[in-house]
């Protein structure tokens, strides 16, 4: 009786990796050489190394740290490994997924490190700064380095944890293997505070803080850094008042800027703050910056 012919590790790796959303932009950057190597997922950005993977002849694990999913590849099932071939088939994959955390950790401490540098280095921003003349916002704590915004993203503890930039036209890039989950830029106001305001963007923060004097002002970055940072936050501050402040995000899909800030709210025990939008303005405003700059001058 023939044999079938075994699996290509590269195909079945490749084929568990695409039915877990973590497909490579170059399924050429995927080698079974039994090496921890970083690649590109498809639906990431460009050059952004968030996917990690091993590959050996019989098995391989690979993941991703910006969704959390990881995946793993086995020339055989494991229905019909022995137990001693199970337990060593579970051990490699312990080890590869350890391997990469390690990596990452020591990634993430080496531009801990550096951002804590180069905010050193970065002077007070100037008000006149196009990005915040545009949006109407004063620096806060903002500092500058060049053209450039930097933005210091910390930990509950206040500890640098990474940096970012915004260009003039409002760019934003984050420092390379900088960790952002849980972290958050500090807009305006100190930490304890009995009020603390958690919003996405540092313009829309920067928005909100009118709203709230007194209170601690955080940016979270992006919306699905908001349940993160609040769940900190609560850890850190379990008496404050936690007001997550959401965009709304009429035009995507599943709103994604609502959707989270209310999970975030929820997850804590917070309130939730949404924009209320006037008759007759633009459907592409979507956060609270938005509604200020449609206010004062008409135009978002």
């Amino acid at each position: 009786m023939a044999m079938a012919p075994a699996v290509n590790p590269v195909i079945g790796l490749l084929d568990a990796m695409h039915a877990h959303g973590i497909a490579p932009a170059d399924p050429g950057d995927i080698v079974a050489d039994g090496t921890l190597r970083r690649y590109q997922v498809a639906t990431d950005k460009p050059r952004s190394l968030n996917g990690w993977f091993v590959l050996r002849e019989r098995f391989g694990v690979a993941g991703s740290w910006k969704s959390g999913v990881s995946c793993t590849w086995s020339s055989n099932a494991t229905t019909s490994m022995t137990r001693q071939e199970r337990d060593e088939h579970f051990r490699l994959i312990r080890q590869a997924k350890d391997e990469a955390q390690r990596q990452r950790e020591a990634e993430q401490q080496t531009a801990a490190e550096r951002a804590a540098v180069l905010w050193a280095k970065a002077t007070p921003a100037k008000p006149e700064h196009p990005y915040l003349k545009q949006k109407r916002i004063p620096p806060g704590n903002a500092r500058q380095a060049g053209d450039l915004l930097v933005l210091r993203i910390q930990d509950a503890d206040g500890n640098t944890r990474s940096l970012q930039y915004v260009s003039e036209d409002g760019t934003k890039r984050m420092l390379s293997g900088g960790a952002k989950k849980a972290h958050f830029i500090r807009v305006d106001g100190a930490l304890p505070s009995s009020v603390i305001v958690i919003a996405e963007g540092f313009a829309t923060a920067m928005t909100a803080s009118t709203q709230f004097p007194g209170a601690a002002v955080l940016a979270a970055v992006d919306a699905g850094n908001l349940e993160p940072v609040a769940l900190a936050i609560r850890a850190k501050y379990p008496g404050a008042q936690i007001v997550v402040v959401a965009d709304d995000d009429r035009l995507t899909p599943g709103n994604p800027g609502l959707t989270k800030a209310r999970a975030a709210a929820g997850a804590v025990g917070g309130k939730l703050a949404r924009p209320v939008w006037p008759p007759g303005i633009p459907i592409e405003a979507t956060d609270f910056n938005d509604l200020a700059l449609y206010l004062e001058g008409g135009h978002v």
